[in-house]
C-alpha cells in the first residue's frame, strides 16, 4: 500500500520539474545500448564503466535530493551482495571472486539507475527500445563479421556469435529483441507496422537457428506460448472450425520447420547430439555443484569459485551451466533464497496490479513481463544469469515499471476510499 507515514515515495510526476524528462530518456537508452554492444569491445568497455559511474552519480544526486525510496528488490539485491561477501571465508581463488564481485557491483548500479528512471517515467518503453536497438546491433554484427554467412553451411559446423563473442549469448540477445517486438506489437495497431514486426521476429528466429543455440530456439517457442496464455487467453475464435483449421495450419508449418531445421542446420545436428550422447557432461556439472552446496551450505564456496573447485577435480575451468546451481554453490542456501526472492516479490507485485486494475495496456504489459520472466527462469536451468547484464537490464525495467504502477493504483484506491468516507 502507499506510504502514509510521511516518508516520500517516487512521485510519478516528479519529472515535471526543471529537469527535462527527455534528459533521463536519452541517458537511459544510451546506457542500455552501450551495455549491450560497447561492453563487448576491448577498450570501449572501460568507457561504458565510466559512463555507468557518471549516470549513477547524477541519478544518485537526484535520488537523494528528492528523498526517494528504493524498490524492495533493489534492497534485497544489495543484501545478497553483502551476504556474498561472507563467502570469502571459503574462497580458494580470490582473483576469481574479485572479478565477479566487481561485475555484480556494476549490476547493482545498473539496477539502481534503470529501475529508478523507469519508475520516475512510469513507462518501460525506453527499456524495451534500448534492448531492441542494442540487440539488433548485436544481430547485425554477425553479418559484419561474416559468421552469419559461414553458419549457413551445415557441414562447416560453425555458429553465429557476432559481437557477443559467444553463440549462446548471441541467441539470448536476439530472444530479448523478440520480447521487445511483442511489446511494441501492442503499442501500435497499424497493420503495416505489425507485419514489419512479424518479419523482424522471423529474421530473429533465423538468427537464433544460425547461432546453434538450442536454449535460444526453445526459449522463443516457450515465450510465444506463454505470451498467448498471459496476454491473449480470451481471444480464441468462437467458431470451433476456425480453431481446428488454424491448429492444422500451425501443426503443418511446425512439422515442416522441424524437418528442415533437423536436416539442414547445425542446430539440428546439436539436437541430435543430445539425443545420441545424452547430457552426461551437464549432469556431472550439476552433481559437482550439489556436492559443493552440501559441503558449504551456509556461505557457499564464494563468488565464481565453482570454477576453481571444478578445475581442481577435472583440470578444466567452467561454470555450472545452471543459474540455480551457480547461485547456491557460490553463495550458499541463504544466498539462493535472497537472490530468487527478487523474482518472488516481483511476481507478487504483478498479481497485485492485476487485481487492482482493468486497464488493458497495463494488463498486457504485466502479462508480457510474466511470460518473459518464466522463459528466463526456465532457460536458467541451463544457463547462469548471475552476471548477465541483459537479464538484469530487463528485470530492472520490470521492477521500476511495476513498482511505479502499483504506487499509482494504490494512491487511486486510497483517494476513492477517502472520498467515500
Amino acid at each position: 500500500m502507499i506510504n502514509t507515514s510521511g516518508r516520500k515515495y517516487f512521485n510519478v510526476n516528479s519529472l515535471n520539474d526543471n529537469i527535462n524528462k527527455r534528459f533521463w530518456e536519452c541517458l537511459l537508452v544510451i546506457f542500455i545500448i552501450g551495455l549491450l554492444t560497447l561492453s563487448f569491445l576491448p577498450g570501449w568497455s572501460q568507457i561504458m564503466i565510466l559512463y555507468g559511474l557518471a549516470i549513477s552519480y547524477v541519478f544518485m544526486i537526484y535520488f537523494l535530493t528528492h528523498k526517494l525510496t528504493l524498490q524492495p528488490e533493489i534492497i534485497i539485491y544489495f543484501l545478497w551482495i553483502l551476504w556474498a561477501i561472507c563467502g570469502l571465508v571459503n574462497v580458494i581463488d580470490q582473483p576469481l571472486f574479485l572479478k565477479q564481485f566487481r561485475t555484480i557491483i556494476q549490476i547493482a548500479a545498473l539496477l539502481f539507475v534503470i529501475a529508478g528512471i523507469t519508475a520516475l517515467k512510469r513507462d518501460i518503453s525506453m527499456v524495451f527500445l534500448g534492448i531492441a536497438i542494442g540487440g539488433t546491433l548485436v544481430a547485425l554484427s554477425s553479418y559484419y563479421f561474416g559468421d552469419l554467412q559461414s553458419a549457413g553451411d551445415v557441414g562447416a559446423r560453425t555458429r553465429t556469435e557476432g559481437i557477443a563473442g559467444n553463440a549462446n549469448s548471441f541467441a539470448y540477445h536476439l530472444l530479448f529483441v523478440v520480447f521487445a517486438c511483442f511489446y511494441f506489437f501492442e503499442k501500435k495497431s497499424s497493420v503495416k507496422f505489425r507485419a514489419a514486426l512479424l518479419v523482424v521476429i522471423a529474421a530473429l528466429v533465423i538468427g537464433i537457428i544460425f547461432s546453434g543455440s538450442r536454449k535460444g530456439l526453445l526459449g522463443v517457442f516457450t515465450f510465444i506460448f506463454l505470451w498467448w496464455f498471459f496476454c491473449r487467453p480470451k481471444q480464441l475464435p468462437r467458431n470451433p472450425f476456425i480453431i481446428y483449421m488454424a491448429l492444422l495450419v500451425v501443426l503443418v508449418c511446425l512439422c515442416y520447420a522441424y524437418v528442415y531445421v533437423m536436416s539442414n542446420t547445425y542446430i539440428g545436428e546439436r539436437f541430435k547430439d543430445v539425443a545420441d550422447s545424452g547430457t552426461e557432461k551437464r549432469v556431472s556439472m550439476y552433481k559437482e555443484g550439489i556436492n559443493m552446496i552440501k559441503e558449504y551450505p551456509l556461505f557457499g564456496v564464494g563468488l565464481n569459485n565453482y570454477r576453481a573447485h571444478y578445475y581442481i577435480k577435472y583440470a578444466k575451468e567452467t561454470y555450472s551451466h545452471s543459474e540455480y546451481i551457480e547461485v547456491a554453490a557460490n553463495t550458499g542456501i541463504v544466498g539462493l533464497i535472497l537472490y530468487f526472492s527478487i523474482y518472488v516479490i516481483l511476481w507478487h507485485r504483478f498479481n497485485r496490479i492485476r487485481s487492482m486494475t482493468n486497464d488493458k495496456e497495463i494488463l498486457y504489459i504485466i502479462g508480457l513481463l510474466k511470460a518473459s520472466i518464466i522463459t528466463i527462469l526456465l532457460l536458467a536451468i541451463g544457463r547462469p544469469n548471475i552476471i548477465s547484464k541483459l537479464t538484469w537490464i530487463f528485470l530492472a525495467g520490470a521492477i521500476g515499471y511495476s513498482w511505479a504502477i502499483e504506487q499509482v493504483l494504490c494512491a487511486k484506491i486510497v483517494s476513492k476510499r477517502d472520498a467515500s468516507e
